[in-house]
């Protein structure tokens, strides 16, 4: 399917053409200003919404080959299944394959900087503020750039993004989403070592600047999941030094709440349609982040389907889900947008332009970012 919108086809074609002891008291006073958006005004501008969305780096030649499997043809780069007009129920087409569907632009290699290049100015031109980019070092005190092939990738990603702000007058902003890979028991000296080190290489780099702090903003995926005195070793540690936001809930936040700046909730499942509280469930999240003086950033998904690794699906109903989910998360008033994700397609949340949606959903992420929350 070719992508929709003379936009962002416009531009995908040009550029196709052409990454213990008490804790520290965390700041109180939110630096963005506001705890939300004011209802809107008949006959008075929207102020576009403030949105970043979740980026993957995992998506090199042998991660395609891991998802596709050997029989799939890597030349043509063919729909790899079929799925239900909600988006759910798969099928593969090719013996070893785990999704089912592709990038239009064909299998991207991040270990390139034009692929970075790709993305940055298609989610610019859409209205998306940065990339939250999904990392997890070595844990080492004396990693770099070359320790691992995740260290690499994620360094290309920040010079592809200096290097396209200094040539396009552009502020795209990057994000750091901190992640655990399911080891929520990885020693706290670990997950230390690793953010010291962005903190060391990459704590001024303008590629983090933001609206929110003078520190980079670092989203710790899965937080709540870790214990007590990991959190608060982590956050004394490195608090200080980065815009700590957490992945949270409203029984977790109590908790931890006093060792972050605020917090998202990267609840990839949440189901408009089936689940009575999708919408009290981050309301009443919310609402304890602006109690404290924190800073909510309310999550958006478009759709959900693991059914291929037995897990669940979440019906897209066209662009109905983004939309029911962004009025929803609306009434939370959030200080900005966590979206889930550009390009996560094991779990088929996904939102970059594709071989079977074209640019449907990027087209309506941008119409819902010019119209405000």
């Amino acid at each position: 399917m070719k992508p929709r919108g003379v936009w962002l086809a416009a531009a995908l074609m040009s550029v196709i053409t052409a990454g213990c002891g008490t804790g520290p008291a965390v700041s109180q006073q939110p630096t963005h200003p506001g705890s939300g958006t004011p209802a809107a005004v008949p006959g008075v501008s929207h102020t576009p919404a403030t949105v970043y969305v979740h980026y993957y780096l995992w998506w090199t030649v042998q991660h395609w080959n891991d998802k596709l499997g050997p029989a799939y043809p890597y030349s043509t780069a063919p729909l790899p299944g079929s799925i239900d007009a909600q988006g759910c129920n798969p099928s593969v087409s090719y013996s070893g394959a785990q999704i089912v569907d592709v990038p239009a632009e064909g299998l991207y290699d991040q270990t390139q900087g034009v692929t970075f290049e790709r993305h940055v100015q298609l989610a610019s031109q859409a209205g998306i503020k940065g990339f939250l980019a999904d990392w997890q070092g070595t844990g080492s005190t004396t990693q770099g750039p070359n320790s691992s092939g995740y260290n690499s990738r994620f360094d290309l990603m920040v010079k592809t993004v200096d290097a396209y702000n200094s040539a396009h007058g552009s502020s795209f902003s990057l994000g750091l989403a901190y992640a655990s890979f399911g080891d929520y028991a990885r020693p706290a000296s670990m997950v230390i070592a690793d953010l010291q080190y962005f903190v060391s290489r990459y704590g001024s780099d303008p590629a983090f600047r933001n609206g929110y702090s003078p520190k980079p903003i670092v989203m710790w995926l899965n937080s709540r999941k870790y214990s007590p005195q990991a959190i608060q070793a982590i956050s004394q540690a490195v608090e200080p030094y980065v815009y700590l936001l957490g992945d949270e809930t409203a029984a977790s936040w109590p908790n931890d709440g006093r060792y972050l700046d605020g917090t998202s909730y990267y609840w990839s499942t949440q189901d408009p349609w089936n689940n009575s509280r999708a919408g009290s469930a981050v309301s009443e999240l919310a609402s304890l982040v602006h109690a404290d003086g924190k800073q909510w950033f309310a999550p958006f998904i478009a759709g959900y389907n693991k059914q291929l690794m037995g897990g669940t699906c979440v019906q897209r109903r066209g662009t109905q889900t983004l939309t029911e989910l962004w009025q929803l998360n609306s009434a939370t008033r959030p200080d900005g947008w966590f979206g889930i994700s550009w390009n996560e397609f094991v779990e088929n949340t996904y939102l970059e332009p594709s071989k079977r949606y074209g640019s449907k959903y990027l087209d309506a992420l941008s119409a819902l970012i010019k119209k405000g929350s």
